[in-house]
């Protein structure tokens, strides 16, 4: 049996809604009772009646179908009149439980948009103070004059449709946030028929109606025994909570059949209910002791006893496995009820075959419509279904684990989600909840993780069947469990605690578990807390560091940097769950500076981390992936390594190695294709990493350098293909028998600069278990405790919750600044960006090495900052102004389970650097610290989105806001160390440009050096290298004097005019007027209508072109491409793509679209040179200079293909002219 054979029958259904099905019932079955509760009891005929009276209430306000309506009132028969009645009137019901807290009430009703409620006296005192129109339940009996009564019942009728909302439910959000799940009339009739056929509801049912409203287990209490004609025997609330009272209602009642919580079984007695023939359960697992004391002994069973499964989300329930006689095993959950479907998937989304757990996936016409009002979590949760021929079929992914037994029975695991670390492993408590359950002496029970977040610790709180003392159940867990695993103390209850739900109360638990211990929940400002903080906080500076915990240590002098300081704050943050940031390290300096801030700190509010997720893009990487769509014939964003290997090397035991890396980091085996013109992430099983040798070792020394610096550049600079992978390749070179190179190049969508260690650091390990004989499949590496999927889903779950704060704070920053940077170059800039590149270094002087560092601890800042600031300084000298904006590298390693990933978590983000040639140096410094800082205080809006939030006015010659990059993290050159080998870096070719220009700050032997990737087609070698020339002499002189003017150095040259006079003086205007001298004037970005193409607008901005009408069919197709691919109203001929709401990816939709309709591919970066509808539909219908753009273009591209050298001066005076004719 395969995973695809995990499904259900095919069982019709009426194709009605639920409304219609009870009143077809309720015309058969006379004045039998339809509920009852003790002696208070409703008639078919009377709840029908009355539903309808309430019905023509509710239209009358204006409800029908997906309107929403609040319920809430006492569990009394007439509850059941306030469920009909708004079905009837076509609406969707929502419950508001009264025995909720006001501000729970209250949020579900401001996002349901409940403007209507359905309300008795206890409901009514419930909302009285909220903006909601409330309707009394029609409690008495019906006059005979009543004006909807008095219709005959079969011309009664629902407005709604089986696709309309039927209920909404709201189940609690990770967040904290409810969310509303929307189930429609369909699905709960599709359910209500197989689950009565399943369980043999009919006309003599007597139902167990236990469920609250608000809990979906409800909507088979009430509405299956309503459709089968059958009674409903509806628990009162103080009976439901009351033992006893609850036993004796069920006798009685003469209960016949129902759904019992697994945590209220052992509450009833069944040998007193002796017509209950069918009970199920599957609230949660039952105890297995339960299936024989209900059902009886196998060969002669006295009832029918079911456990099922299934989420809100799938319509209630989607599995049931029956049981008879002795279980001392977990029960299954069983197999797919009719119409169902269930997939189970590993953490890429592969299906798993039998025996291996996975995430359960459901399929069917159970699977709920949406969250409401929650597109980002709908397409989060509700995904596609791949399996599936019906169109638009989707899958349900759960979070929930389950395996395929032998004989193909599912065995629910546990959630994906309900894990802890302790001490730093990660452990699943339903793991250890089922193996104690397996001891006889034990009924029930629930693993806690209390105490400190940074020292928790577990605790058993368990219903004994037994006298086994704790010792004896510990040491039962500890012959089965690793010791990580076994709970430190043993709690015992009569009854685990049930909230209103019928499952586990979380909270209660956790009190019952900490009262035991002795134990209180760390609060920030708890002072008996403090040392134990300060030792967590002395741990981790030790295990960061490497340095002595001394209380006055400092963090510089100790070897800190930014990357150790960000490892520092993510450690922190993982172990004390507290708003740790990189400024406090910076600010407090000292070991116990930084105890003494950590304990002001605040509890984390990001989202936690989930793990188990199936492979899904990151915002960087969605970045990356429109960039190669947008340059597909570039390798800019590749990145490469190679080392020599000296020594005995054992190819097949570094394949070996590589093969364990890339097993372990699912993302090097990702590729993102096209899918209706978005990105889709899929992931390749894991297989033999293919490790080509070349043998150059016949070859001369001269020649064979050769060959291996083209082969080099080759491995590097060759492109990726993302939607076919892999993602990644190697090479291997051979040069002499102990003597190969290594090289490696990866795309920047799975690697970053971090990674390089990480991946370097796992590969050393994986050779050396492979030298030590294991074979190629059994070199493992062992589990990661996150997958970069996990972080994935983590970034943009923080984004959306606050990334609108962050946005606000990037455009107020911003306001004002330049867009571009324009240094000075040597050739035209191309009409389409290159991205060629070059390379050029320049190393430290010992004596500028030692002062850059030393002002860098002085200040209590970086290195990297101190470059920043006086690279700031060498853009004021090149072009005169004073605020310019580079992009900086930010890695968004923030969580600790994240550290040893290989992956792309890297941000590109806009720093403001203004100078004053007044201020000091250091004061320069200390603004550039702190504009790092406020950088890293707002991650969540990347940059695509302040690129649109700012209209920054997109161009094909350059990228948007960014075209300078420095990279402020000196990451030191990883060392590749494998056993009986020695390694040594070499070049390993060059992939190309991304922007302009990027400046890099490396460390080499302990020495700074400054690296510079730069495009060749606009700057020459000679130009970069006085660049980096000047940059150090002006360092020099700065880091000489920091507390005199920056401008001193100077002699008072303060513009770019004045630079090129230094040349010859011996001070760094020699080296920088090279750099600035002869320049030509590079093609000017084409404005939009009425906007400074300059700077940032500070306010709102000006209008564009009038709005004219479409013309013509291409410009009413592109219109409407627009509109759907932005969801806008109306879309006019002269209207910006940019300024309506579109964004890069947007536009990749459209390329996609656009490209369907008219049967022909259309290059990405043509869009973005028409960015008007009327300008691209002349463009795509063949016209020549369809406007100012396409004329600027044209000409750019024809000044390129004349010859440079002197005719470039020439040329250059050309364009500035073409370019006043064009402005």
């Amino acid at each position: 049996m395969t995973n695809h054979d995990i499904a259900g029958g095919r069982l019709p259904y009426p194709e009605r809604t639920l409304a219609e099905l009870i009143l077809s019932t309720a015309a058969r079955r006379g004045d039998a009772v339809a509920v009852r509760q003790w002696d208070d009891k409703l008639s078919y005929p009377e709840l029908t009646e009355r539903a309808a009276v309430l019905a023509e209430r509710l239209r009358r306000l204006g409800v029908g179908p997906e309107t929403p309506v609040g319920i809430c009132a006492e569990r009394r028969p007439y509850l059941l009149v306030a469920v009909l009645g708004v079905l009837l009137a076509g609406g969707c019901y929502v419950p508001l439980d009264r025995g909720h807290p006001w501000r729970r009430r209250a949020e579900i009703v401001a996002d349901a948009g409940i403007t209507v409620a359905v309300v008795d006296q206890a409901g009514r005192d419930a909302l009285s103070d909220m903006e909601v129109t409330l309707v009394d339940l029609p409690t008495a009996a019906v006059d005979s004059t009543g004006t909807a009564a008095a219709m005959p019942m079969d011309t009664l009728s629902c407005p709604a449709t089986p696709d309309n909302a039927a209920y909404v439910l709201y189940t609690s959000g990770s967040t904290g946030r409810p969310k509303g799940v929307v189930v429609s009339h369909r699905s709960v009739v599709a359910h209500v028929t197989a689950f009565g056929a399943h369980t043999g509801a009919d006309e003599r049912t007597r139902a167990f109606g236990f469920a609250s409203l608000g809990f979906d287990a409800s909507v088979q209490d009430l509405f299956i025994p309503l459709v089968a004609g059958g009674e409903i025997a509806l628990v009162p609330d103080a009976d439901r909570v009351d033992p006893a009272r609850l036993q004796r209602f069920a006798e009685a009642h003469e209960i016949t059949w129902g759904c019992v919580p697994a945590a209220v079984l052992p509450l009833l007695e069944p040998a007193r209910l002796p017509h209950w023939r069918t009970v199920f359960t599957g609230v949660e697992a039952p105890d297995p002791a339960q299936v024989e004391r209900w059902a009886g002994p196998a060969d002669r069973p006295v009832r029918r006893f079911s456990n099922g499964y299934g989420p809100t989300e799938a319509t209630v329930c989607v599995t049931s496995f029956t049981a008879t006689g002795h279980w001392d095993q977990p029960l299954p959950m069983g197999r797919p009820l009719p119409n169902h479907r269930i997939y189970l998937v590993d953490q890429h989304g592969t299906l798993v075959p039998p025996g291996t757990p996975g995430e359960v996936l459901i399929g069917g016409v159970g699977v709920a419509r949406s969250y409401l009002g929650r597109p980002g979590l709908t397409a989060e949760r509700f995904v596609p279904d791949p399996y599936s021929a019906e169109p638009g079929a989707r899958l349900y992914r759960t979070g929930d684990r389950a395996v395929q037994l032998p004989d193909g029975e599912l065995l629910f695991l546990g959630r994906t989600d309900r894990q802890v670390k302790i001490r730093g492993q990660r452990v699943e408590l339903g793991e250890i909840e089922r193996v104690l359950c397996g001891h006889p002496d034990v009924r029930n029970v629930a693993v806690v993780a209390v105490g400190l977040d940074t020292r928790p610790e577990l605790v058993a709180v368990l219903v004994p069947a037994g006298d086994a003392s704790d010792d004896d159940l510990l040491a039962y867990l500890r012959q089965r469990l690793p010791e990580v695993m076994v709970p430190r103390r043993v709690v015992r209850v009569p009854v685990l605690p049930l909230n209103t739900a019928g499952k586990r109360d979380a909270a209660r638990l956790r009190e019952l578990a900490t009262a035991a211990t002795g134990d209180r929940p760390a609060a920030p400002d708890d002072a008996g807390t403090g040392s134990d903080l300060e030792a967590v906080v002395a741990d981790v500076w030790r295990r960061v560091l490497d340095a002595p915990a001394d209380p006055e240590a400092d963090f510089f002098a100790s070897g800190g940097d930014s990357l150790t300081a960000m490892r520092l704050v993510a450690t922190l943050r993982a172990e004390l769950g507290r708003e740790v940031a990189v400024e406090d390290v910076f600010d407090a300096r000292t070991l116990g500076a930084l105890a003494a801030r950590v304990a002001a700190t605040t509890p984390l509010t990001e989202p936690e981390l989930t793990v188990g997720h199936p492979p899904t893009l990151s915002p960087a990487q969605r970045r990356l992936w429109f960039l190669d769509q947008l340059a597909p014939d570039s390798a800019a964003y590749n990145t490469a390594m190679a080392e020599r290997l000296r020594g005995p090397l054992d190819v097949d035991a570094l394949r070996a190695a590589l093969t364990a890396v890339v097993r372990r980091h699912d993302v090097l085996r990702w590729r993102i294709t096209r899918v209706a013109g978005a990105p889709h992430v899929t992931c390749d099983p894991p297989g033999e990493a293919p490790l080509p040798v070349v043998d150059l070792s016949a070859l001369d020394g001269q020649r064979r350098e050769a060959e291996l610096s083209g082969g080099l550049q080759a491995c590097a600079a060759t492109r990726f293909d993302l939607a076919t992978g892999p993602v990644w390749r190697a090479q291997l070179y051979r040069l002499a028998d102990d003597e190969h190179v290594f090289a490696m190049a990866f795309h920047h969508a799975v690697f970053d600069g971090w990674s390089q260690a990480v991946f370097y650091d796992q590969l050393g390990a994986a050779y050396a278990a492979a030298l030590a004989g294991n074979p190629a499949d059994d070199v493992d590496l062992g589990p990661l405790p996150a997958s970069y999927a996990d972080y994935a889903v983590w970034r943009t779950a923080r984004d959306s919750a606050r990334g609108e704060q962050d946005l606000a704070w990037w455009k107020e920053h911003l306001a004002g600044a330049p867009t571009v940077l324009e240094l000075p170059a040597d050739r035209v800039r191309p009409a389409t960006q290159t991205y060629r590149g070059a390379f050029a270094t320049t190393s430290f002087p010992p004596e500028v090495d030692s002062r850059v560092r030393g002002l860098a601890a002085s200040l209590g800042t970086t290195p990297a900052t101190v470059l920043l600031a006086a690279f700031g300084e060498v853009l004021r000298r090149l072009t005169g102004g004073t605020d310019h904006v580079v992009g900086a590298v930010v890695a968004d390693r923030r969580l600790a389970a994240v550290a040893d990933l290989v992956g792309f978590f890297v941000d590109i983000v806009p720093v403001r650097l203004r100078t004053d040639s007044a201020a000091t140096f250091a004061d320069h410094v200390r603004a550039c610290r702190q504009e790092l800082l406020d950088v890293l205080a707002h991650p969540n809006a990347p940059l695509e989105r302040i690129v649109q939030a700012l209209a920054v006015p997109r161009d094909t010659t350059r990228s948007p806001l960014v075209q300078v990059l420095f990279n402020v993290f000196n990451f030191a050159e990883p060392a590749l160390d494998l056993p009986g080998l020695t390694t040594q870096r070499v070049p390993a070719g060059l992939p190309g440009s991304p922007f302009d220009l990027t400046v890099y700050l490396v460390e080499r032997g302990d020495v700074l050096a400054l690296d510079a990737v730069y495009n060749p087609d606009l700057f020459a070698a000679e130009r970069i290298a006085a660049l980096l020339d000047g940059y150090l002499e002006l360092l020099d002189q700065l880091t000489a004097l920091p507390e005199s003017p920056i401008g001193a150095s100077h002699q008072g040259a303060d513009d770019a005019t004045s630079v090129a006079s230094a040349a010859g003086r011996g001070d760094a205007g020699g080296a920088l007027s090279r750099a600035a001298r002869n320049a030509v004037q590079t093609a000017v970005p084409h404005p939009p209508p009425g906007s400074d193409a300059a700077a940032v607008p500070a306010g709102p901005a000006p209008s564009g072109a009038a709005p004219a009408a479409l013309a013509g069919a291409t410009e009413e197709l592109v219109a409407r491409v627009w509109r759907e691919a932005l969801d806008v109203p109306q879309v006019q001929a002269t209207d910006n793509f940019f300024d309506i709401g579109g964004h890069s990816l947007a536009m990749a939709v459209v390329q996609h679209r656009l490209a369907e309709a008219l049967g022909r591919e259309i290059p990405l970066v043509d869009l973005f040179r028409y960015p008007n509808v009327r300008a691209l539909a002349a463009y795509l219908d063949g016209a020549a200079g369809v406007d100012g753009i396409d004329l600027a273009v044209q000409r750019a591209a024809a000044r390129r293909e004349r010859t440079r050298g002197r005719r470039e001066a020439r040329a250059a005076s050309r364009v500035r002219e073409t370019t006043n004719n064009v402005d």
